[in-house]
């Protein structure tokens, strides 16, 4: 269960799109099964799977952006517009990917600095300094929108 909600906030602090965030973690786990025999050492499943979502939310991305040099008039016309957020998701929601992951594994699930750790195979160091960064520019964010308004 755990595995499977850092999937998902993986998948959408990359893509940001519930049905699309479905799609990638479907696939990882298609290709993590076809290539279950490259897996050295069974200890870095979870990373390994982690990675193997990575790549496959880059792909998807690439291929979005590959789309939208075209788009199609009758998809834009039957698709709803997106939900307002609170201000403070949206700024998170403008974070590039790895930052917003971060932010909401720790603020949002609850993982500590050593789970995040563990979970995305980054040595503690490197995710206290990312987390230092992604609070920076979270604030400069919401710093900029709060003096907008005023």
């Amino acid at each position: 269960m755990q595995m499977e909600r850092l999937m998902y906030h993986v998948s959408h602090a990359y893509l940001q799109n519930p049905a699309d965030c479905a799609d990638a973690v479907q696939e990882a786990l298609m290709k993590a099964w076809q290539k279950r025999h490259t897996l050295r050492d069974e200890g870095q499943f979870g990373p390994w799977l982690i990675r193997i979502l990575k790549n496959q939310c880059k792909d998807m991305l690439k291929k979005r952006r590959r789309e939208s040099l075209f788009p199609l008039e009758e998809d834009s016309a039957l698709q709803p517009g997106p939900e307002p957020l609170h201000p403070v998701m949206e700024a998170v929601e403008r974070l590039p990917a790895e930052q917003r992951l971060l932010i909401l594994l720790h603020y949002k699930e609850g993982y500590s600095l050593q789970e995040m750790s563990h979970a995305l195979h980054l040595p503690a160091g490197t995710i206290k300094s990312r987390m230092r960064s992604a609070r920076k520019a979270l604030s400069r964010t919401l710093l900029i929108e709060w003096e907008e308004t005023i």
